[in-house]
């Protein structure tokens, strides 16, 4: 959920800092507040109960528009909006006593018109502008902790993609009073800075052509829980992309002579992804008995698992998460997942995630084991090959 206030800030830009700055910071910080206090209003009011009612106006009178359930919400981002820029106090509002995350775990976002732009031109997607938000967020609620203006975010997140957990590994291992990062927005500068920048291609993170087929497809199906397959598949740091890439594109040439394929990678939330060819239509019972399993496998209490639909030839046509739910004890109905999830643990492939620093590991299966994709043939004769 994005909750956007916004507030015009006519006020202040009567009083000129260079004249009057005491009369402009408090007309800022007042606009600021009033934004802050009306997202925590309904954050609040969110919270109040299981369910809440919404209204809109309508000739005068408040009508019933629908109901929200704050449970129903994997992230929630207050924003205030204002119509004029004043960077950098827009970045430094966190630090203001009154200014604390909003039902004690929501920081609270505060941008200009001005900046939205900016992170459109960059950030043409709904995916990867949630998951900027979503980056951006956790660096909102650390005071102490200073970049310049919105772009200098921005030009962090191209360049660094989780640079808040770069930050918070600095924060705890140094443990300083105050962290500053200068010259991140280098990436936008520069291409601003060019004559005919609008025909200039885009800073954008790296991210393998493999990886970006599956994101498309995911933004193109666009069924519930989407954003967050998305936002998962972006938080692996640029080797980690860059393995799941390559095990994905073999995988999805291997489906000409497989009708389906599947992968499971581990990690704090466990990745699955299957992959159906175009010949035979999608069992989705079957495809979460295999993630249950995976999820045995890797000894799992959270997995994201990802049904995807592709082809050797034409890539990736859809692509949508599924829900699943670790089964908790062995029984007569469930007893094949459990067999088959004793099959799987040497199998498991490990990949590194968000952090970008830590080499991967990778378990290589026996020459004449099973592969660890799954397909049922010996290692050697699948992923084992020699090229």
């Amino acid at each position: 959920m994005l909750l956007v206030e916004a507030k015009a800030g006519a006020a202040a830009t009567i009083a000129s800092p260079a004249t009057d700055f005491d009369r402009h910071a408090r007309a800022i910080k007042d606009l600021v507040l009033k934004a802050y206090q009306q997202c925590r209003r309904f954050f609040d009011y969110l919270a109040s109960a299981d369910e809440v009612t919404v209204f809109k106006r309508v000739d005068g009178r408040y009508v019933p528009t629908g109901q929200l359930r704050c449970a129903q919400y994997r992230v929630l981002i207050p924003i205030g909006l204002t119509v004029e820029s004043f960077s950098p106090v827009s970045t430094m509002c966190k630090e203001l006593p009154e200014v604390v995350p909003l039902l004690g775990v929501h920081p609270f976002l505060c941008l200009s018109i001005d900046d939205l732009f900016v992170l459109n031109r960059f950030l043409p997607t709904l995916g990867e502008l949630a998951h900027y938000f979503e980056v951006r967020q956790v660096l909102a609620g650390m005071k102490g902790v200073r970049l310049f203006d919105e772009i200098d975010h921005l030009g962090a997140y191209i360049t660094k993609n989780r640079f808040d957990q770069d930050i918070e590994e600095q924060r705890v291992k140094e443990k300083p009073t105050l962290v500053v990062w200068d010259g991140m927005s280098k990436p936008v500068d520069d291409y601003f800075s060019q004559p005919d920048w609008e025909k200039e291609p885009i800073p954008q993170q790296e991210c393998p052509t493999e990886l970006r087929g599956l994101l498309a497809a995911l933004d193109r199906t666009r069924l519930p829980g989407w954003l967050a397959a998305e936002s998962h598949l972006r938080n692996y740091g640029e080797k980690g992309r860059l393995d799941l890439a390559t095990a994905l594109g073999t995988l999805r040439a291997s489906l000409a002579q497989h009708p389906h394929r599947y992968l499971s990678i581990a990690g704090e939330e466990t990745l699955f992804v299957w992959l159906q060819g175009t010949t035979k239509p999608m069992d989705l019972d079957a495809v979460r008995d295999k993630a249950r399993a995976a999820m045995l496998a890797t000894q799992s209490t959270c997995m994201m698992a990802i049904a995807v639909v592709a082809s050797p030839t034409d890539g990736y046509l859809s692509a949508r998460r599924i829900d699943v739910v670790l089964p908790r004890e062995r029984t007569a109905e469930n007893h094949h997942i459990f067999d088959d999830a004793e099959s799987m643990r040497t199998r498991i492939s490990r990949i590194e995630g968000t952090g970008g620093n830590k080499p991967s590991a990778a378990p290589r299966p026996g020459r004449n084991e099973p592969c660890w994709c799954g397909s049922g043939t010996k290692f050697k004769k699948c992923h084992g090959r020699q090229p």
